[in-house]
Protein backbone atom coordinates (compact mmCIF):
# COMPACT_ATOMS: atom_id res chain seq x y z
CA UNK A 1 0.00 0.00 0.00
CA UNK A 2 1.24 3.55 -0.93
CA UNK A 3 2.21 5.71 1.93
CA UNK A 4 -0.09 9.07 1.84
CA UNK A 5 3.06 11.39 0.99
CA UNK A 6 3.06 8.60 -2.66
CA UNK A 7 -0.83 9.40 -3.17
CA UNK A 8 -0.52 13.04 -2.56
CA UNK A 9 2.45 13.28 -5.14
CA UNK A 10 0.78 11.01 -7.67
CA UNK A 11 -2.21 13.22 -7.64
CA UNK A 12 -0.73 16.40 -8.11
CA UNK A 13 1.14 14.76 -11.28
CA UNK A 14 -2.70 13.60 -12.34
CA UNK A 15 -3.86 17.03 -11.51
CA UNK A 16 -0.60 18.88 -13.59
CA UNK A 17 -1.45 16.86 -16.42
CA UNK A 18 -5.35 16.64 -16.44
CA UNK A 19 -6.31 19.75 -14.28
CA UNK A 20 -6.10 22.15 -17.17
CA UNK A 21 -8.62 20.13 -19.52
CA UNK A 22 -10.22 19.44 -16.22
CA UNK A 23 -11.01 23.02 -15.57
CA UNK A 24 -12.03 23.74 -19.34
CA UNK A 25 -14.57 21.03 -19.55
CA UNK A 26 -16.29 22.20 -16.75
CA UNK A 27 -15.92 25.86 -18.04
CA UNK A 28 -17.83 24.56 -21.91
CA UNK A 29 -20.46 22.69 -20.28
CA UNK A 30 -21.34 26.43 -17.67
CA UNK A 31 -21.32 28.21 -20.64
CA UNK A 32 -23.01 25.49 -22.67
CA UNK A 33 -25.72 25.26 -19.78
CA UNK A 34 -25.91 29.34 -20.05
CA UNK A 35 -26.46 29.44 -24.02
CA UNK A 36 -28.98 26.98 -23.91
CA UNK A 37 -30.77 29.23 -21.06
CA UNK A 38 -30.10 32.55 -23.33
CA UNK A 39 -31.68 30.60 -26.53
CA UNK A 40 -34.67 29.37 -24.35
CA UNK A 41 -35.39 32.72 -23.47
CA UNK A 42 -34.99 34.30 -26.29
CA UNK A 43 -37.49 32.18 -28.25
CA UNK A 44 -39.92 32.64 -25.26
CA UNK A 45 -39.72 36.32 -26.02
CA UNK A 46 -40.26 35.70 -29.63
CA UNK A 47 -43.37 33.72 -29.04
CA UNK A 48 -44.69 36.02 -26.91
CA UNK A 49 -44.07 39.08 -29.33
CA UNK A 50 -45.53 37.23 -31.97
CA UNK A 51 -48.56 35.94 -29.97
CA UNK A 52 -49.02 39.78 -28.84
CA UNK A 53 -48.91 40.62 -32.36
CA UNK A 54 -51.26 38.04 -33.49
CA UNK A 55 -53.32 39.34 -31.16
CA UNK A 56 -53.71 42.71 -31.95
CA UNK A 57 -54.25 41.56 -35.46
CA UNK A 58 -57.59 39.75 -34.56
CA UNK A 59 -58.95 42.18 -33.08
CA UNK A 60 -57.97 44.44 -35.59
CA UNK A 61 -59.94 42.14 -38.13
CA UNK A 62 -62.74 41.22 -36.21
CA UNK A 63 -63.72 44.71 -34.70
CA UNK A 64 -62.08 47.27 -37.46
CA UNK A 65 -63.74 48.69 -40.32
CA UNK A 66 -62.60 50.41 -43.51
CA UNK A 67 -59.49 51.34 -45.21
CA UNK A 68 -57.79 52.16 -41.98
CA UNK A 69 -58.48 48.27 -40.89
CA UNK A 70 -56.79 46.94 -43.66
CA UNK A 71 -53.62 49.15 -43.53
CA UNK A 72 -53.42 47.86 -39.69
CA UNK A 73 -53.98 44.53 -40.76
CA UNK A 74 -51.68 44.57 -43.65
CA UNK A 75 -48.81 46.23 -40.93
CA UNK A 76 -49.24 43.47 -38.90
CA UNK A 77 -49.37 40.61 -41.32
CA UNK A 78 -46.29 41.63 -42.95
CA UNK A 79 -44.60 41.42 -39.65
CA UNK A 80 -45.43 38.85 -38.63
CA UNK A 81 -45.07 36.72 -42.14
CA UNK A 82 -41.80 38.61 -41.53
CA UNK A 83 -40.31 38.43 -38.53
CA UNK A 84 -42.17 35.27 -37.22
CA UNK A 85 -42.00 33.66 -40.43
CA UNK A 86 -41.83 29.84 -39.01
CA UNK A 87 -44.44 30.58 -36.33
CA UNK A 88 -48.03 29.27 -36.44
CA UNK A 89 -49.00 33.01 -35.82
CA UNK A 90 -47.32 33.57 -39.33
CA UNK A 91 -49.65 31.05 -40.60
CA UNK A 92 -53.04 32.20 -38.98
CA UNK A 93 -51.35 35.50 -40.44
CA UNK A 94 -52.14 34.34 -44.34
CA UNK A 95 -55.04 33.07 -43.27
CA UNK A 96 -56.75 36.43 -42.23
CA UNK A 97 -54.42 38.14 -44.92
CA UNK A 98 -56.70 35.52 -47.60
CA UNK A 99 -59.43 36.36 -46.32
CA UNK A 100 -59.01 40.59 -46.35
CA UNK A 101 -57.97 40.22 -49.86
CA UNK A 102 -61.14 38.51 -50.78
CA UNK A 103 -63.42 41.05 -49.40
CA UNK A 104 -61.17 43.20 -51.39
CA UNK A 105 -62.12 40.41 -54.33
CA UNK A 106 -58.90 40.58 -55.14
CA UNK A 107 -58.75 36.41 -55.45
CA UNK A 108 -55.44 36.16 -57.23
CA UNK A 109 -53.72 37.40 -54.08
CA UNK A 110 -55.88 35.66 -51.84
CA UNK A 111 -54.79 32.45 -53.37
CA UNK A 112 -51.25 34.03 -52.79
CA UNK A 113 -51.67 33.61 -49.08
CA UNK A 114 -53.41 30.47 -49.27
CA UNK A 115 -50.53 28.23 -50.69
CA UNK A 116 -47.83 30.22 -48.58
CA UNK A 117 -49.86 28.81 -45.47
CA UNK A 118 -50.10 25.29 -47.54
CA UNK A 119 -46.30 25.72 -47.92
CA UNK A 120 -45.31 26.86 -44.68
CA UNK A 121 -47.37 25.43 -41.89
CA UNK A 122 -46.73 21.87 -39.95
CA UNK A 123 -50.24 22.30 -38.38
CA UNK A 124 -52.74 19.63 -39.97
CA UNK A 125 -55.56 21.88 -39.15
CA UNK A 126 -54.08 25.15 -40.92
CA UNK A 127 -53.34 22.99 -43.83
CA UNK A 128 -56.99 21.73 -43.74
CA UNK A 129 -59.09 25.52 -43.48
CA UNK A 130 -56.39 26.52 -46.53
CA UNK A 131 -57.23 23.60 -48.53
CA UNK A 132 -60.77 24.57 -47.92
CA UNK A 133 -60.83 28.40 -48.64
CA UNK A 134 -58.34 27.69 -51.78
CA UNK A 135 -61.23 25.35 -53.32
CA UNK A 136 -64.07 28.29 -52.85
CA UNK A 137 -62.09 30.27 -54.66
CA UNK A 138 -61.12 28.34 -57.66
CA UNK A 139 -64.82 26.90 -57.26
CA UNK A 140 -65.73 30.62 -57.36
CA UNK A 141 -63.43 30.84 -61.10
CA UNK A 142 -64.95 27.46 -62.48
CA UNK A 143 -61.85 25.73 -62.15
CA UNK A 144 -63.15 22.52 -61.07
CA UNK A 145 -60.57 20.12 -61.24
CA UNK A 146 -57.95 22.20 -59.76
CA UNK A 147 -60.42 22.49 -56.15
CA UNK A 148 -61.46 18.71 -56.47
CA UNK A 149 -57.51 18.14 -56.17
CA UNK A 150 -57.42 20.08 -53.04
CA UNK A 151 -60.25 18.50 -51.64
CA UNK A 152 -58.73 15.01 -52.57
CA UNK A 153 -57.06 14.43 -48.22
CA UNK A 154 -57.09 10.93 -46.81
CA UNK A 155 -58.99 12.51 -43.38
CA UNK A 156 -60.58 15.74 -43.18
CA UNK A 157 -61.17 15.29 -39.52
CA UNK A 158 -63.53 17.92 -38.08
CA UNK A 159 -63.73 19.49 -41.56
CA UNK A 160 -65.09 16.45 -43.11
CA UNK A 161 -68.71 17.63 -43.38
CA UNK A 162 -67.19 20.87 -45.22
CA UNK A 163 -65.07 19.33 -47.38
CA UNK A 164 -67.86 17.02 -48.78
CA UNK A 165 -70.53 19.85 -49.04
CA UNK A 166 -67.65 21.51 -51.27
CA UNK A 167 -67.01 18.31 -52.79
CA UNK A 168 -70.52 17.66 -54.04
CA UNK A 169 -71.21 21.04 -55.41
CA UNK A 170 -68.17 20.54 -57.56
CA UNK A 171 -69.34 17.39 -58.74
CA UNK A 172 -72.54 18.54 -59.51
CA UNK A 173 -70.95 21.23 -61.81
CA UNK A 174 -69.12 18.54 -63.68
CA UNK A 175 -72.58 16.76 -64.16
CA UNK A 176 -71.60 13.83 -62.14
CA UNK A 177 -75.27 13.65 -60.02
CA UNK A 178 -74.49 10.31 -58.52
CA UNK A 179 -71.37 10.97 -56.63
CA UNK A 180 -72.53 13.70 -56.22
CA UNK A 181 -75.09 12.67 -53.99
CA UNK A 182 -72.47 10.62 -52.15
CA UNK A 183 -70.18 13.23 -51.04
CA UNK A 184 -73.97 15.22 -50.08
CA UNK A 185 -74.24 11.98 -47.99
CA UNK A 186 -70.79 12.00 -46.43
CA UNK A 187 -71.15 15.79 -45.65
CA UNK A 188 -74.77 15.09 -43.63
CA UNK A 189 -73.58 11.91 -42.04
CA UNK A 190 -70.42 13.98 -40.27
CA UNK A 191 -72.58 16.42 -39.65
CA UNK A 192 -74.99 14.71 -37.50
CA UNK A 193 -72.01 13.05 -35.95
CA UNK A 194 -70.58 16.57 -35.14
CA UNK A 195 -74.50 17.06 -33.40
CA UNK A 196 -75.04 19.65 -36.12
CA UNK A 197 -77.64 19.82 -38.42
CA UNK A 198 -76.96 20.08 -42.61
CA UNK A 199 -80.16 21.73 -43.65
CA UNK A 200 -78.40 23.26 -47.49
CA UNK A 201 -76.75 19.72 -47.97
CA UNK A 202 -80.29 18.03 -46.79
CA UNK A 203 -81.95 19.97 -49.56
CA UNK A 204 -79.40 19.07 -52.25
CA UNK A 205 -80.04 15.56 -51.68
CA UNK A 206 -83.72 16.15 -51.60
CA UNK A 207 -83.83 17.58 -54.89
CA UNK A 208 -81.18 14.89 -56.67
CA UNK A 209 -83.77 12.16 -55.47
CA UNK A 210 -86.74 14.18 -56.73
CA UNK A 211 -85.33 14.43 -59.83
CA UNK A 212 -83.98 10.49 -60.05
CA UNK A 213 -80.86 10.77 -58.83
CA UNK A 214 -81.02 8.85 -55.54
Amino acid sequence: MRSDEEQLESLKEWWSKNGKSLIAGVVVAVAGVGGWKAWESHQISKAESASQLYSELSQIVMNGTGESRDQQADALIARLTGDFSKSVYADYARLFAARLAVERDELDQAQSHLRAALDSTRVEAIELVARLRLARILNSQERVDEALSLLSVPNAGGFTAEFEALRGDLLMSKGDALQAREAYQKALEASRAAGESAPLVEMKLDSLAIHGDA
